[in-house]
């Protein structure tokens, strides 16, 4: 998942006036009661929009008009974002209910200073390949892949939005799939003293509730990679569902029970996440979306918002000293 950033502007003249513009976003944000630093890429992304969507604005204005216009387009989608209390309260509402099942991608991981796809080239430039295809064909090269990953994992902590979701484990969220290769969901347990039963293997699951990692795990580095014994998916490849989440939906009877499905994070461009959860799990049941996509800012059920966020707005535990 792609997250605008302010470190990364695009070749527009207009972006001169990013900088002072975010900080008067920042202000505007605080003064509404929220915190800007949960919404920072929130605020970035509406700047990239105006900016992206405006190439025209009429640069024969003074700067200070040019800013001023480009501050309160911006402004109309933090205004959208912060007024969608009534999808945040619905949530939440759906979740106390029938509590959930959360599926996560990258964009969960932003908060706590992970490199997304669109970083990890500089891991792989690194290792001195490529690009994916020549890492997959290469072991040794894939093998020092993984250990440099987990050195960075391994300085990272986990977000408050990682021990939010932990803290609501397993009451209000039945089941973590997680697509990640980190930690942090593991170091968030740690952290708040709760346990949690992870399957990162094909492995027959006998127990119920878990926090599930089909597509790799730090915790488990292997030689070699073999999906459902440690292999790793990479970010451009289809997905990968364990045979053995297949028969613990098929015995927990979980695919017949009614629960909130929440997606947040996640660009969802894996066909085989696709086929075998999302279009099960979404099928009449309550879904909703949390991302950064402003254009989807109209959809009731997709809730425009960074996960450190929105979890606050959503989820029935929204304190850690409440767990």
């Amino acid at each position: 998942m792609q997250i605008g950033s302010s470190q990364s502007y695009p070749s527009s003249s207009l972006y001169v006036y990013a900088d002072p513009v975010k900080r008067a976003l920042e202000s505007y944000v605080e003064k509404c009661g929220h915190s800007a630093s949960q919404l920072e890429p929130i605020i970035n992304c509406a700047i990239d929009e105006t900016i992206e969507s405006n190439p025209d604005l009429d640069k024969t204005l003074s700067p200070r008009i040019l800013r001023e216009r480009i501050e309160s387009k911006s402004k109309v989608y933090i205004d959208g974002v912060l007024s969608k209390a009534k999808s945040w309260r619905s949530c939440r509402e759906h979740i106390k209910a029938f509590s959930s099942v959360f599926l996560v991608g990258a964009g969960f991981s932003y908060a706590s200073d992970m490199p997304l796809s669109n970083i990890l080239k500089a891991i792989l430039d690194f290792c001195r390949v490529t690009g994916w295809d020549e890492l997959r064909n290469d072991s040794k090269r894939f093998l020092e892949f993984k250990r440099r990953f987990k050195e960075i994992c391994d300085r990272k902590s986990p977000s408050n939005g990682y021990k939010l979701v932990i803290a609501n484990f397993p009451k209000h969220i039945y089941e973590i799939i997680c697509l990640n290769w980190d930690d942090l969901f593991e170091k968030a347990a740690k952290s708040i003293n709760v346990p949690i039963n992870k399957q990162n293997e094909d492995r027959p699951a006998t127990s119920e509730r878990y926090l599930w990692k089909f597509h790799g795990d730090v915790e488990d580095i292997r030689e070699e990679n073999i999906r459902g014994q440690g292999g790793w998916v990479l970010p451009d490849e289809n997905g990968f569902v364990f045979n053995s989440f297949r028969e613990y939906v098929d015995r927990t009877r979980l695919g017949e029970q009614l629960f909130t499905f929440v997606i947040i994070g996640y660009d969802e461009g894996e066909d085989v996440i696709y086929q075998q959860i999302t279009s099960l799990f979404e099928q009449d049941r309550p879904t909703y979306r949390i991302g950064l996509d402003l254009k989807n800012l109209h959809k009731d059920k997709y809730i425009v918002g960074t996960a450190e966020f929105i979890l606050n707005k959503i989820l029935p535990i929204s304190s850690i000293d409440a767990s």
